[in-house]
């Protein structure tokens, strides 16, 4: 029992740590910008909380022995992307590092699909998860009422960021939030543990509005609109697609509250610069987490300057991956999420109904993070603290649906 506990809360600590990922910029190889709220050194120490659990997960793996995991291909994949980008690219200490932080969440994505029926292990994450993120969603709620930091309101226009920086970042940790919390309130058996994921389904509903972020609140719509095809149909969700899209069209062409009135071109001119990454290292890319030291020979005539937050990705996860891992890179990427599609469906098939229910609530999240992308985010930065651990939930509550008391 003191094993399975401390596996518990081994799975449970890195899943809630590899959340707040934005306060590892202290470490990152890019200029300091925006208001950061942990230290290099707590950053740091955050590093080594993340590795110490993985490793205990990796330990008790090794022991038991491995297991077929369905999801081993997906991985293979990504990590295999990064780690040729970086032997082929132009920063290799940073697609090191980047590789390394990969083969964390690996070791995490792998043991908690395998021991996520044991009991302790699913109602340990998922409560640590919700709790965590209520107070981060709360904490960055007052400090919005409060306009504090004073830095952090003003860098953001006066929306919702909370400890991840930008009201993007945060938009994008409130659709995976959200939507885990939409799921094990419709799942839980406890009513303690239902009214609590109802009131975090509340709260990141209010704080995705508050963001202002139209990229969070295009991905929020997509993932909605999964869950009604596979509750209603096909024809209902297109109907409801279509009244998005449009409301959709009629929000990214217009001004908006709260926005710089430069925001759009600004994303533009990265874009530019990010295709440009791509066009010019083509195969392998230039390795994990380099556009920066490329835009400024790529910047745009109406570019942000070297240095800038606008300058530091090319705000498209998928732009990014293009840039940074090459034609090879995204053939590995879209391979992985093809393995890990095909694996799903054939746990949802097998699933129980409560299970299927929950499942398809977390891949609905990661459904609205991949819409996000189109419009924010680092590629790789997603796939190592966004895709592998929340890919590795989804897997573990369709092959196992674990109990939530």
């Amino acid at each position: 029992m003191r094993a399975n506990a401390g596996l518990a809360c081994a799975l449970a600590t890195f899943f809630v740590i590899v959340q707040f990922f934005t306060s590892l910029a202290g470490l990152a190889p890019t200029p300091p910008v925006g208001f950061v709220f942990a230290s290099r050194l707590g950053a740091a120490a955050m590093v080594a909380v993340l590795a110490l659990a993985a490793l205990y997960v990796l330990q008790r793996l090794v022991r038991d022995g491995p297991p077929f995991d369905a999801s081993r291909p997906m991985l293979a994949a990504w990590i295999g992307a990064a780690a040729l980008a970086t032997l082929f690219g132009i920063d290799p200490l940073s697609g090191v590092q980047v590789v390394g932080i990969m083969l964390l969440a690996a070791f995490f994505h792998v043991g908690l699909v395998r021991y996520s029926a044991i009991p302790p292990v699913a109602r340990t994450v998922f409560s640590a998860y919700l709790i965590a993120g209520s107070i981060a969603v709360l904490a960055a709620l007052v400090m919005l009422a409060l306009h504090l930091p004073g830095e952090l309101y003003a860098q953001n226009n006066g929306r919702a960021a909370g400890f991840f920086v930008t009201a993007n970042q945060f938009a994008a940790f409130l659709l995976s939030f959200g939507f885990v919390a939409f799921g094990v309130a419709q799942t839980a058996r406890g009513r303690g543990l239902k009214t609590f994921a109802w009131s975090a389904v509340a709260l990141a509903a209010l704080a995705l509005a508050l963001t202002f972020s139209r990229s969070g609140w295009a991905g929020a719509a997509a993932g909605i609109v999964v869950l009604v095809a596979v509750a209603q149909g096909r024809k209902v969700a297109i109907g409801l697609g279509a009244i998005l899209v449009t409301a959709g069209l009629v929000l990214a062409l217009g001004p908006i509250a709260r926005h710089g009135s430069a925001d759009s071109f600004n994303r533009i001119a990265a874009a530019i610069a990010g295709a440009r990454v791509a066009e010019l290292f083509p195969l392998t890319g230039s390795g994990p987490m380099t556009y920066w030291r490329i835009y400024p020979d790529v910047r745009p005539p109406n570019g942000a300057d070297p240095g800038e937050f606008a300058a530091l990705h090319p705000h498209n996860a998928y732009l990014s991956l293009a840039g940074e891992f090459g034609v090879v890179g995204m053939a590995a990427t879209l391979f992985g999420w093809v393995a890990f599609a095909r694996a799903f469906r054939r746990s949802l098939a097998a699933a129980t109904p409560a299970g299927r229910r929950l499942a398809l609530a977390i891949g609905a999240g990661l459904v609205a993070t991949l819409v996000q992308g189109l419009f924010d985010t680092i590629g790789v930065v997603q796939m190592s603290f966004v895709w592998i651990p929340f890919t590795a939930l989804a897997l573990a509550v369709a092959e196992h649906a674990p109990a939530l008391e």
